[in-house]
């Protein structure tokens, strides 16, 4: 059994070396797809730009700096730090060349390195983008007067294609301050019958930007790269990520061209310490496989727990939807009653079809408005003042006349139904005939607690002398019946000439979570 152990841990440590090494080939293939491709769409630029050059028209520096920004180089993106022209200028022409570049507003240039007596052509830096001060005080320099810079050059002339120097130290400003990387050169000769040759598109590139800004820094962070340029036949480090010091993989090397330049790039994953997990996992299981039988059987025992505790959940999910839809049939019935209620003792007193519709319209209002306090407050227990507040909202141009007065208390969504529908009678009919009939009259709705209820007092000032009515309206009847029967006490209704006074006591609820209504069998659900 233990050989068994061993034998199989091998060949799993054997098989994760094997997909580590196909990672990081992958990887490092990835690598050099995202550089390449970084080089083609530089160098893509460089193409367009040398198409500028090529017309018999002379390039402005003005003209030259609007095409490149309509090119929307990305700088910081591409690793480019520069895009300039190295014009092709004989011996006898230089001191042209310096009153031309002075007449176009650079009036200290002059050519740097001095050119030798055996270079009959200088090639120096007219245009240069972006127009930054450390690119502009590279104006003037003679790019044929380093050895790696010439053979470039020459190389391009000879091909007539895109050529790269070899590793350089690209000067940054006329200080000697240098950093690693590359020139890349396009020969342009016109188009017209001599096809004389005018010079050198050129691109500056910081290779640590280039190769940063094509390759994703998660990609880079994954082990440690490492690209020599090997174009001369040797090996010279161009770039390099990771720590020096780190335990890595085997290296995989792949070659790639750049810019015409012969790279070989070298990635090594980070090395794990000691065996894989995998094998790991398959020695402790051998030795272990009872407590994982063990495991096993506990765990399906837990799910089968798990199970029994869903199922349990679902069924009383499925009793608590009942007993809403049985709360919510019952305040529909209610609710309906109430309107039919309504309709029935509006007809009975109406005159005619428009004062009954009026009538009507407006006790469903208020009956609605009451609903809607009832819904804001999950339909518990509800504060007294709002529901006064909301009846009086609907005569606006009567509140400024209506005081009221009274604690915060709470009254239960029944009381509040039959509450509301009868202050909107009292209202109605201080409306119509009561003290709010006239410009002068008022009325006063204060309540106090009284042991464990609210008595509550509207009372009438300022308005026509009150008699009582020889016969009793709608809304004294569903006063003095609907009202003191939902609230089991007896309703008082006076008729002084000062005005109408109605006292009620409300018995009080203390606050607590609303509950759904029981079912048949007694079981009750909780909403909140």
């Amino acid at each position: 059994m233990l050989t068994l152990v061993c034998a199989s841990a091998w060949s799993v440590e054997l098989a994760t070396a094997r997909t580590n090494r196909a990672d990081a080939a992958a990887q490092g293939t990835e690598i050099a797809a995202a550089i390449t491709r970084q080089a083609a769409a530089n160098s893509a630029y460089f193409e367009a730009t040398s198409a500028l050059f090529v017309s018999a028209q002379t390039v402005s520096p003005e003209f030259f700096h609007q095409f490149v920004d309509r090119l929307r180089l990305d700088y910081d993106l591409s690793g480019v730090a520069a895009l300039g022209w190295s014009e092709a200028v004989s011996r006898r022409d230089l001191p042209a060349l310096t009153a031309r570049m002075a007449s176009e507003g650079h009036p200290d240039f002059h050519i740097s390195p001095e050119p030798t007596s055996r270079d009959q052509t200088v090639h120096v830096i007219t245009m240069l983008e972006p127009r930054t001060p450390s690119n502009l005080t590279l104006l003037g320099f003679n790019m044929y007067s380093e050895a790696r810079r010439r053979d470039a050059m020459d190389r391009a002339r000879r091909t007539g294609a895109m050529a790269a120097t070899d590793p350089i130290q690209l000067v940054v400003d006329r200080n000697r301050k240098t950093t690693p990387g590359l020139i890349v050169y396009l020969p342009v000769n016109a188009i017209n019958g001599d096809h004389r040759f005018k010079g050198f598109v050129y691109g500056a590139i910081r290779t640590q930007d280039f190769i940063r800004a094509a390759v994703k820094s998660d990609l880079l962070s994954s082990g440690r790269v490492e690209i020599f340029d090997a174009t001369n036949g040797g090996r010279e480090l161009i770039f390099s990520s990771g720590q020096g010091d780190e335990e890595t993989s085997r290296p995989i090397e792949q070659n790639l061209s750049v810019f015409g330049q012969h790279w070989i790039l070298r990635f090594s994953q980070r090395s794990m310490h000691g065996l894989s997990p995998l094998t790991l996992v398959v020695l402790v299981g051998g030795v272990s496989f009872s407590l994982l039988l063990l495991a096993y059987i506990l765990l399906v025992q837990r799910r089968n727990e798990d199970l029994q505790s869903l199922l349990s959940a679902q069924a009383d999910r499925e009793t608590e939807r009942a007993a809403f839809v049985r709360e919510l049939n019952h305040r529909v019935k209610n609710s309906l009653s109430n309107v039919t209620s309504i309709i029935a003792l509006t007809r009975r007193n109406a005159t005619d079809l428009n004062s009954f519709t009026n009538n009507l319209l407006e006790r469903v209002r208020a009956l609605a408005a009451s609903h809607s306090l009832l819904d804001g407050a999950q339909w518990g227990p509800t504060d007294l003042k709002a529901l006064v507040e909301a009846q009086l909202s609907s005569h606006d141009h009567a509140e400024d006349r209506i005081r009221i007065d009274g604690p915060n208390v709470l009254i239960s969504p029944n009381d509040a139904l039959s509450l509301g529908l009868a202050l909107h009678e009292l209202l109605t009919n201080a409306i119509r005939y009561g003290a709010l009939s006239t410009n002068e009259g008022h009325v006063s709705i204060h309540w106090h607690i009284v042991g464990e209820a609210v008595s509550v007092q509207w009372e009438e000032r300022g308005g026509p002398a009150a008699s009582e009515p020889a016969k009793r309206g709608f809304g004294l009847n569903l006063i003095e019946r609907a009202l003191a029967q939902e609230l089991g006490t007896p309703i008082t209704i006076e008729f002084p000439s000062t005005g109408l006074r109605c006292q009620f006591s409300i018995p009080l609820r203390a606050p607590k979570s609303f509950r759904l209504r029981a079912d048949r069998t007694g079981v009750v659900s909780p909403l909140t």
